[in-house]
């Protein structure tokens, strides 16, 4: 009988030390996802896709619109039209030049990114730690966040305007 529940403690140990390796081998190569906040999105009113290129000092405030998500009518710019991102620079997100996406507020004297609207879960930002206001993000272009802005877009069409 002892010889039967030392294989069972070591069945078991071994077990355990393959589900912590494995989890540990998880932890290790699964790439942060980027997941858009819903609340910037909701706010917005110019929704875009854009080229950003890069300056000396980081974004450039001008962006090559590629495709245009909201509005879906009476859209005040169209793709390839050239515009301009006042608060560009001070957005996170920034990963060098390339495509990204937007959730703009179209305004007279340009475009400026929306900061994230304060969300369940999250501290409002606090002016002990030198936090005004949320920062503005702006979002890489890939699969999954294109899926993720079109189901917030297509959430923001079924809203009563």
């Amino acid at each position: 009988m002892a010889t039967r529940q030392k294989r069972l403690t070591i069945l078991a140990a071994g077990l355990f030390l393959a589900w912590i390796g494995w989890l540990g081998y998880l932890a290790i190569t699964a790439a942060r996802p980027v997941v858009l906040s819903r609340p910037q999105f909701l706010v917005s009113d110019l929704d875009v896709i854009a080229q950003v290129e890069e300056t000396k000092t980081g974004a450039n405030n001008k962006a090559t619109v590629k495709e245009v998500y909201w509005p879906l009518h009476d859209r005040p710019v169209s793709s390839g039209e050239k515009i301009v991102v006042t608060n560009l620079e001070a957005c996170t997100g920034w990963q060098g030049p390339g495509r990204y996406i937007l959730a703009l507020h179209h305004g007279t004297e340009g475009n400026e990114v929306v900061a994230p609207g304060k969300s369940p879960g999250f501290p409002p930002a606090s002016p002990e730690f030198g936090q005004t206001v949320a920062r503005p993000r702006i979002y890489p272009v890939t699969d999954e966040t294109i899926r993720q802005l079109e189901a917030i877009e297509a959430a923001k069409a079924a809203q009563p305007h």
